[in-house]
């Protein structure tokens, strides 16, 4: 993690755009698979609504396929909300494991997380071009090394 967000903070425009490109092939594939189960509820009321479960990821993911540059503004606040319930959860995570040692770096990586959110939101929409990637690499920078420090802590307990 601590590699992929050092690339990702040296080449931030390249790497939004291929956040953008991942997130815009897993919606297209998932919305393929939503479409093609749909069709096993054919002659229920329920194939209306799973058809249209399926063609909206569908649709979404072919227009930021096709139009990666304009789809970083969505996906940016897509991102800053996500920042945002990720370091909730890590937070709390954070709490429950509070008396093992090191506890506080996964609270750290939280604060970050949310600190990164607000940033995001609050950026819109100048920065999205780079902001996906410089963000995603300092996530990525942080989680890495929160990870390697509990590793070490959990090595000397044993």
């Amino acid at each position: 993690m601590i590699a992929l967000g050092i690339g990702a903070l040296l080449m931030p425009v390249l790497s939004s755009l291929i956040i953008g490109i991942l997130i815009g092939w897993l919606m297209f594939i998932s919305g393929i698979i939503a479409v093609a189960s749909a069709f096993s509820f054919r002659g229920t009321g329920l194939f209306a609504w799973q058809l249209m479960g399926g063609l909206v990821p569908l649709v979404a993911g072919a227009l930021l396929l096709v139009f990666p540059a304009q789809g970083l503004i969505a996906l940016t606040v897509l991102v800053g909300i996500v920042f945002l319930l990720t370091g909730i959860a890590q937070s709390s995570f954070a709490f429950w494991v509070r008396p093992s040692p090191n506890w506080g770096w996964i609270l750290a990586s939280a604060v970050i997380s949310i600190a990164l959110g607000g940033f995001v939101l609050m950026a819109l929409p100048e920065a999205s071009a780079v902001l996906l990637g410089v963000l995603f690499g300092i996530d990525f920078v942080s989680t890495g090394v929160s990870m390697v420090l509990i590793a070490i802590a959990a090595r000397s307990v044993t």
